[in-house]
């Protein structure tokens, strides 16, 4: 049937070319996003696909022998990891009272970078930072496309500045500060909120020389956490992985079993808090819930790679079930290569390919979709002066472009940048040559193409109008001064944004949907909060939350008055 024939359709004919639409519509979207066998062509709309691939976590457990288990610990809660989350969690039940034992595969706490969300805390009052709770919640949701838990992201955005007042009083007990990050974007289509704290010690050079800093972010607050935590009673079980999840004959959380084969100790305990984050370093849960992270260049994670999804296995093998929505996002920044800043992209053809007025995440995953997945930031002589006037100007910012560790009221810093650039400079992340042509041939892309682009990008300049992608005229740039720089993006994986099924009572949820009783879940290996990809409205908002609901989880746990102990705003 030929639509420009205008052959007129029957109601009966209508009726049956629509049916048939919309059958092959549904096997096609559905088959492209679900792993597994082949989908019937029967298949209607509303059915869920029968997926007869196995995964290793659909395999039941085997139940544990009792001779294997060497020691029983009773106890009041068990946390299941030693992070930010967890270790906030275990301080805020013993705090209250509550007999708490954490186990933790590492034989230290586990913890990285160091931006933290948080929305009216006395450290934002006291520097006169005003936000708008709720304009900021309704864009995350807006970002995730609504299909997150609504309730659940309300809870974190109304209770995170409490939960950051409560950690901001530890860290000073020991000697840390807490300031803003001053780096976040400024642009008009693209705007980051002032929400981002880091904890650092008093005395601290808050410059982030190639990656390297002292003294700064959760390296600092984690180990005063973990330290605190003891000294409340908190027994710390490094070394001491979690095994399986243990529910009663009524399907309450009762324990877990920890430990190596052989020598498993049972921790007997009515309330369990998972707190071990996500599995970007579980290739198998990539390939099932968010297959894009497989593209990454790079992975950063501290302890090294081991966000392996062991907590997310044991609840699943347990009856509790994954967030609704798929594919998971994740957190993908160009944190491994050469800075992008919001200069000329090209790629491996030497071609422009975006409009590069977005943030790190958007950049790093466009990088991917173009040729070999890569690419390139390519400006000249004045680069320092020009990121300096765009960053303190309020147009821009963000991660790799405002710098990690800015803090509020400092601006940019042109020599510790100019710093890092030599040191990208000598590991090859950053190539330089005194033209244009001989750019491109240390760039490893065509020559005539890399000056047709970079003449077009001029001529823009000139124009003060980039018609060809939309870019701000305010942050188009010249390329004419030699020497000229070129800086390899890699995309680097930092942690994955789905988990399990979580109610706003941060109770996982079973394949019923009902809450699992006393089986808690917080930071990232919780669900229902992100969607589709990383929000960076909120630079710190991972973090955020891990502190947030890691309180909170501890409060609720130790059976505390939340209303009273973690307060919220209105929003």
């Amino acid at each position: 049937m030929k639509f420009e024939d205008k052959t007129e359709l029957t109601n009966e004919s209508r009726r049956g070319f629509l049916k048939g639409t919309a059958v092959a519509s549904a096997v096609a979207v559905v088959g492209s996003t679900v792993p597994g066998a082949a989908m019937a062509s029967s298949m209607s709309i509303g059915k869920n696909v029968k997926d007869e691939h196995k995964w290793s976590w659909e395999e039941p457990a085997e139940p544990i022998a009792k001779r294997h288990i060497k020691n029983v610990v009773d106890t009041d809660i068990v946390v299941i990891g030693a992070g930010l989350s967890g270790l906030s969690a275990a301080l805020s039940a013993a705090q209250l009272g509550a007999k708490v034992e954490i186990i933790e595969k590492n034989k230290v706490p586990a913890f990285r970078g160091g931006h933290i969300t948080a929305v009216n805390s006395k450290v934002q009052q006291a520097m006169g930072i005003n936000n708008d709770a709720r304009q900021i919640l309704r864009e995350i949701v807006a970002w995730n496309l609504g299909r997150v838990d609504e309730t659940l992201i309300k809870e974190f955005f109304s209770r995170s500045g409490s939960a950051m007042d409560w950690a901001t009083d530890i860290g000073r007990k020991h000697g840390l500060e807490v300031t803003m990050w001053e780096g976040y974007y400024k642009g008009p289509d693209y705007t980051e909120y002032p929400v981002t704290h880091f904890f650092h010690e008093k005395d601290a050079d808050l410059s982030y020389v190639y990656g390297q800093s002292n003294g700064i972010g959760n390296a600092t607050i984690v180990p005063v956490l973990a330290k605190e935590a003891v000294a409340n009673g908190v027994n710390i079980n490094y070394k001491t992985p979690s095994v399986q999840i243990l529910r009663d004959a009524e399907g309450n959380a009762m324990g877990v079993i920890a430990g190596k084969r052989g020598n498993y100790t049972q921790f007997n305990a009515k309330n369990v808090i998972i707190a071990t984050g996500d599995y970007a370093s579980n290739t198998e849960m990539l390939q099932r819930y968010s297959p894009f992270s497989l593209k990454a260049d790079a992975q950063i994670y501290f302890p090294n790679k081991c966000n392996t999804g062991e907590g997310i296995t044991q609840a699943l093998q347990a009856g509790a079930v994954m967030q609704q929505h798929e594919p998971h996002g994740a957190v993908i920044h160009l944190e491994a290569g050469a800075a992008s800043y919001g200069f000329l992209h090209v790629n491996t053809n030497g071609k422009r390919f975006k409009n590069e007025d977005v943030n790190t995440q958007s950049k790093s995953c466009t990088k991917e979709l173009q040729p070999d997945g890569v690419a390139w930031i390519v400006y000249d002589k004045d680069w320092a002066d020009q990121v300096k006037a765009q960053v303190d100007g309020n147009l821009a910012g963000g991660l790799f472009y405002g710098q990690m560790w800015q803090p509020w009221g400092k601006g940019w810093n042109k020599e510790i940048e100019q710093m890092t650039q030599e040191a990208h400079i000598k590991d090859g992340k950053v190539v330089v040559a005194n033209s244009v042509a001989e750019l491109a041939q240390k760039m490893e892309v065509p020559v005539a193409e890399l000056e047709k682009t970079i003449a077009r990008y001029n001529e823009l300049y000139q124009q003060q109008n980039d018609t060809d992608f939309g870019k701000r005229k305010e942050l188009l740039t010249p390329i004419l001064k030699a020497p000229f720089y070129a800086g390899k993006l890699y995309s680097t994986l930092l942690t994955v944004c789905g988990g399990l099924g979580t109610d706003s009572s941060l109770l996982v949820k079973d394949k019923n949907n009902n809450s699992i009783p006393g089986l808690y879940v917080v930071g990232a290996a919780q669900g229902d909060f992100f969607s589709n990809d990383y929000p960076t409205l909120c630079p710190g908002i991972g973090h955020g939350r891990c502190l947030t609901y890691g309180r909170m989880a501890g409060i609720l746990a130790a059976g505390g008055d939340v209303d009273k102990l973690l307060p919220a705003i209105e929003i």
